[in-house]
């Protein structure tokens, strides 16, 4: 859904440096022994947590300073000089390097804290001139009022769904955007309206963070590339395209770390809706009752309903059986569906012999194996128009090396964990499966049928 995205936002906030001198309270003879040191700080790239400090001088490298963060802004510089080096300053945090650059971390948002650094000898004697760099971390806007099991949302960021727009010089029809005012890293999903629960949203996060790290590695190994979580997320403004069916959906921003953590923060959009499509001619010219001849010379009639208008179909009558609806993918732009391996029905009931079961479609291949969806449900066959102007159904991957050269679709019974088949192999239109139009359509509610353990050895597809 979402493809590799780059973004890289520097927040540079204003900051007060402040240099004075700060009397020494040893003897004259000290100052006079010690050199002047003048040290520079500087800090960049602040973010709700974090700040980098970069600490300089023009002396020796065998001048040691001190440099300390504290969130007092009030209490004059050298009497918080006095109290850290009273409390006592351990010789490891003494510093000799010319330039250093430190990342302070585990700040509080939107609070401000002064980085003070001074000339300081193994002794405790303070010497030189003292520099102060005053700065506030960025507020991340989290409303501490709606939180639900860890996660908050953040007021930083507005979802919205805008439909139709331009993403990246392609056009789209459902596109979110969401406005961000931190630098705050997220990624962008969709819910259905009324499947959405705040409760959840940790739940949400966690399956998310999965995926997104499947999809890296996955890309990543495909592609010879090394790219890190932090490029699937958007950092500042983001925007995705999603492919939706008609219906209610909330969009929602999901927050992560650039480490491969759930943040904890989330903004919502409110409910939108999509709207059924008006279904075109040729979406429509599918319609109907339709005889399937396979190339094993073995038919069977089904019914191709509509599900959603240039986007989907419903096919019963497969195996004879009008109450199990297999779902149909259609491409609108190639005028052909697409047929895939599901869950067709869960708990169907069998009978008294049988009891219940949950149906799948799978498919079967030249050699005599099974493909069960544990990656994913796969692509089996595409319905089209050949050049003759007849409708067929071929497998799918016909030109995609090393795919499976499926030969026949067929439904399998899940009883207790176990495969059965409704139907024999030599009983199933195989492919290349011719499709004519028929006035009428199989009669039964659920067909009689004898169940069969399937002897076949599972294998697995590429998810579609």
């Amino acid at each position: 859904m979402n493809v590799i995205k780059f973004s890289l936002t520097r927040v540079m906030v204003a900051i007060a440096a402040i240099a004075f001198v700060v009397a020494c309270d040893r003897g004259s003879e000290t100052k006079e022994e010690l050199p002047d040191l003048k040290l520079s700080v500087e800090v960049d790239d602040i973010t709700t947590t974090t700040a980098k400090i970069k600490v300089t001088h023009e002396l020796d490298a065998e001048n040691t300073w001190y440099g300390f963060v504290t969130d007092d802004t009030i209490t004059d510089a050298k009497s918080l000089i006095e109290k850290a080096v009273a409390e006592g300053v351990n010789m490891k945090d003494l510093h000799r390097s010319k330039q250093y650059i430190t990342i302070l971390e585990e700040l509080t948002p939107g609070t401000s804290y002064r980085y003070i650094a001074m000339g300081l000898t193994a002794e405790g004697v303070q010497y030189g001139e003292v520099a102060v760099v005053e700065f506030t971390t960025l507020k991340d806007a989290t409303n501490d009022d709606e939180e639900y099991n860890g996660m908050r949302r953040n007021d930083a960021w507005s979802v919205m769904y805008v439909g139709k727009d331009r993403l990246d010089d392609v056009d789209y029809d459902h596109v979110v955007r969401v406005v961000s005012r931190d630098d705050n890293p997220y990624a962008i999903t969709l819910v259905y309206a009324d499947a959405y629960d705040p409760y959840q949203l940790r739940a949400l996060a966690d399956a998310m963070l999965v995926d997104l790290k499947d999809f890296l590695k996955e890309y990543n190994e495909q592609n010879a590339t090394s790219f890190t979580f932090a490029d699937v997320l958007y950092t500042g403004n983001g925007a995705d395209a999603f492919d939706l069916d008609p219906g209610m959906y909330r969009a929602i921003a999901v927050g992560f770390t650039p480490m491969g953590e759930v943040s904890g923060l989330y903004a919502v959009s409110d409910e939108f809706e999509v709207e059924e499509q008006m279904a075109s001619a040729n979406y429509r010219a599918w319609l109907g009752n339709w005889t399937i001849e396979g190339q094993n010379g073995v038919s069977t009639t089904v019914n191709i309903a509509k599900k959603h208008a240039n986007r989907s179909f419903i096919m019963t009558g497969w195996e004879g059986f009008d109450d199990l609806a297999v779902e149909v993918e259609y491409n609108a732009e190639l005028d052909a569906m697409f047929f895939y391996s599901q869950l067709v029905a869960e708990e169907y009931d069998l009978g008294e012999e049988y009891g219940k079961a949950d149906i799948y479609l799978f498919a079967g291949d030249e050699d005599g194996y099974y493909y069960d969806n544990k990656d994913g449900d796969y692509y089996i066959a595409i319905a089209g128009i050949l050049d003759d102007g007849q409708r067929a159904i071929v497998r799918y991957g016909v030109n995609v090396p090393g795919y499976p050269k499926f030969t026949q679709m067929f439904f399998m019974a899940d009883i207790d964990g176990k495969f059965y088949t409704f139907t024999a192999e030599e009983e199933l239109p195989s492919f290349i499966a011719a499709m004519n139009q028929n006035a009428t359509t199989s009669s039964c509610a659920k067909r009689g049928f004898t169940l069969k353990p399937l002897e076949a050895q599972p294998k697995t597809c590429p998810a579609r």
